[in-house]
């Protein structure tokens, strides 16, 4: 449920790979790719592949099934790993009963997808840039909050103090 909303809040990125498009939503900060679609584009059997994901002792950590846009634009419920995590994965296809021509296309997926995390962990870099002033404010903020609400508890320990002595002197005259 909580991935559904996601996807309501923040819309998945559509990459394009040689013409085949595939929608990205994000799980927990990060860009989630299908492998049903991976498969297809590099000509691999996606049950062989999820079968192998989802034993493996680290993949099947990180593999985990997202709300996607498919390619009749309708959400489906795909199994995905994250960007991060994909061309691991592609590296360590088996060359055992593969079309011919797929490995080329490996290839070229693993260079592709290494670009998308560069420019991930560019486009990270850059809004810390240019967010680092608006942190600056934002911290300065929150130091002066915590000022203020010491100095409110000053204010109501001397206005405590007052009143005893207002108090006092009603008494005694």
């Amino acid at each position: 449920m909580q991935n559904q909303e996601n996807a309501l809040t923040i819309a998945p990125a559509e990459l394009t790979f040689e013409e085949v498009k595939i929608s990205c939503p994000i799980e927990n900060g990060h860009r989630m790719i299908p492998v049903k679609t991976i498969c297809t584009i590099l000509d691999v059997d996606y049950r062989t592949q999820h079968n192998w994901l989802k034993e493996h002792p680290f993949f099947s950590q990180v593999y985990r099934q997202e709300g996607v846009v498919a390619a009749d634009n309708k959400m489906r419920e795909m199994n995905c790993l994250s960007i991060f995590d994909v061309y691991a994965w592609v590296s360590s296809i088996s060359l055992n009963n593969r079309k011919e021509g797929s490995f080329i296309k490996q290839h070229r997926f693993m260079a592709w997808i290494r670009e998308r995390m560069l420019e991930s962990y560019k486009s990270i870099d850059v809004w810390i840039q240019e967010n680092k002033y608006e942190q600056q404010l934002l911290s300065l903020k929150d130091q002066t909050e915590d000022q203020l609400l010491a100095a409110q508890q000053v204010v109501r320990e001397l206005k405590g103090r007052m009143a005893e002595i207002q108090s006092t002197l009603k008494i005694s005259g």
